[in-house]
């Protein structure tokens, strides 16, 4: 098995230029014949990002600006974690006919999803965080953590996606059951309220989420101005290597099944 995985890691690297073409091609068919092109990765967070602080902050009587960036620092992590499950969950599926005509590594397929989601993530919390600057936020140099709480949340978000794009390949129904488990697990992550607002049987639930460590990774930076503790930062790491280890086994184990079933 130990050799298995690094067959993958060292077929990786070979392609890592036909890696670079699919990254490419995921960012430039996102947004070829659009009128304002890589615009939209700040239009649509910051228009549903507006229009949810606005609500919210009314609802909990908080004032806008420091909900903004409350919200904000909750969005972005969860926008990118959402992103990556449901669409390199799929990705097998999707390259269906590349791979039965040309043999690539096929871990090659969520890895590029993946990278191009982290890329637009990445340009979205720039230009979003500009915003939030502009409009009265503050900066410090707590932000310089921001890269690695981005290191640590690919990492576990690509390991659940190469467990659900093998289980999509058997089981086609859970591309779409992933959709609406994706929404309950958005209303069950304190993202729209803090973590000791909920109590009882709700909050222990929200308590045990999984996610919690990565919303806390934005969240301490960029609205408390604080680096995460060091409890949140080993949480996050060690659920970022059980993540892609298990990924990696199950991935290693049904690779060469994978095409049978296509």
């Amino acid at each position: 098995m130990k050799s298995r995985l690094s067959e993958i890691f060292f077929e990786l690297k070979n392609s890592r230029n036909i890696l670079y073409q699919l990254v490419t091609q995921q960012l430039i068919l996102r947004y070829r014949r659009t009128t304002l092109g890589y615009l939209w990765t700040l239009i649509n967070p910051l228009l549903m990002m507006s229009i949810m602080a606005i609500v919210f902050s009314t609802l909990f009587k908080s004032d806008l600006k420091s909900f903004a960036v409350f919200l904000f620092a909750g969005m972005i992590p969860w926008t990118f974690f959402n992103s990556v499950v449901v669409q390199a969950g799929s990705s097998f599926i999707s390259n269906e006919g590349l791979i039965r005509k040309i043999y690539l590594p096929k871990i090659i397929f969520p890895a590029s999803i993946c990278f191009a989601l982290l890329i637009d993530s990445a340009l979205s919390f720039v230009a979003l965080f500009s915003i939030v600057i502009i409009s009265g936020g503050s900066l410090t140099w707590t932000a310089f953590f921001i890269p690695a709480a981005f290191i640590l949340l690919f990492f576990f978000a690509f390991g659940i996606a190469l467990i659900m794009s093998v289980l999509t390949v058997y089981f086609r129904d859970i591309q779409h059951v992933v959709v609406i488990a994706m929404q309950g697990m958005f209303f069950l992550s304190p993202i729209l309220y803090k973590k000791d607002l909920l109590t009882g049987s709700i909050g222990w639930i929200v308590a045990l989420n999984p996610f919690n460590p990565f919303i806390d990774l934005f969240r301490a930076p960029l609205y408390e101005a604080t680096l995460p503790s060091l409890q949140i930062v080993t949480q996050a790491l060690c659920l970022a290597l059980i993540s892609m280890i298990c990924g990696l086994l199950v991935f290693s184990r049904q690779e060469k099944k994978i095409i049978f079933r296509l």
